[in-house]
């Protein structure tokens, strides 16, 4: 996949949001990975059967094409044009608008369930605007399933690794006993770029840097304690009412590579038997990749 911001082409400055092009990626074989995915229990648990479902931030447009599957009405709405133009071309039967979550064309109380799954992270002025959208658009009794990335024990260990890979990819004397080129970009760059980031982004959040060979550090993404997403949910007008705690693959393999879990860039990663062991020990919160709340809309009294 490739990243860049919604303003100005590229992750390096702090932008409204980060952008994802998941366009080099098998879209059938995405769409048949959901049936894999623990997240569709929850969606026939909290959806009602042939309910009208929004996903506010759909990426590729896969979970739009297995719901339609399971019979329901789906809507999407996604920033990355590309995406949402070769998923037109693949199902121009399946509504799928190309706008922003912080302000989407639908009337207020049009679905009877949200979907947002790792996006409201990517907003780097904010998740606020985009969460109080959601909450217009979805119907008195209505229930919005959101997903971000989890603010764990993992994911500290995870910055630890990053951190001293990050130092390591950057310092130029150690490219050259390697005998590799200099970093194409200036390490003082990318140091004011971060400074930036972390003086200006939002207090009390822990930041996941992405690397780019070019430009070194940049912003990717936010991570979420569960009280904090609760939080979040909770001023937009919506009442959380469950946590769940997703993808232990997903945050192993980031710790720990291939040795924990297995990818082939369409369906969900599956643990190897470290991983299982790894999950065995550790409670689930503390290793999963992503926490999911269900939330509420409020009947009027």
């Amino acid at each position: 996949m490739t990243v860049t911001s919604d303003d100005s082409g590229s992750p390096a400055q702090p932008g409204p949001t980060v952008v994802f092009d998941f366009t080099s990626r098998p879209l059938d074989e995405m769409v048949a990975g959901c049936a894999e995915d623990p997240l569709l229990e929850l969606v026939r648990n909290y959806v009602p059967a042939g309910g009208r479902v929004l996903e506010a931030g759909a990426g590729s447009g896969r979970w739009l094409k297995a719901l339609t599957d399971r019979g329901y009405e789906a809507t999407g709405i996604e920033l990355s044009q590309p995406d949402v133009e070769r998923f037109r071309a693949h199902y121009p039967d399946i509504r799928f608008d190309h706008g922003n979550i912080e302000a989407m064309p639908y009337e207020g109380g049009s679905f009877d369930s949200i979907l947002s799954l790792g996006v409201i992270e990517h907003l780097f002025e904010g998740h606020d605007r985009a969460l109080r959208e959601a909450a217009r658009v979805l119907k008195p009794g209505g229930v919005m399933l959101i997903t971000v990335p989890h603010d764990n024990l993992c994911f500290r260990l995870v910055q630890f690794k990053n951190a001293l890979r990050f130092r390591l990819l950057g310092s130029n004397l150690l490219r050259r006993l390697l005998g590799r080129p200099a970093a194409p970009y200036p390490r003082d760059e990318e140091r004011r770029r971060v400074a930036r980031v972390r003086e200006t982004a939002l207090p009390g959040f822990a930041i996941h840097f992405g690397y780019s060979r070019e430009e070194g550090r940049a912003f990717y993404e936010y991570r979420f304690s569960a009280a904090q997403l609760s939080a979040a949910v909770e001023r937009a007008g919506l009442v959380a009412e469950e946590r769940y705690y997703l993808y232990p693959a997903d945050r192993l393999h980031e710790l720990l590579g291939g040795v924990a879990s297995h990818y082939d860039g369409a369906r969900p990663l599956r643990l190897t038997g470290l991983g299982r062991l790894v999950t065995r020990i550790l409670p689930t919160s503390w290793c999963a990749h992503m926490v999911l709340v269900a939330a509420r809309r409020p009947v009027s009294s």
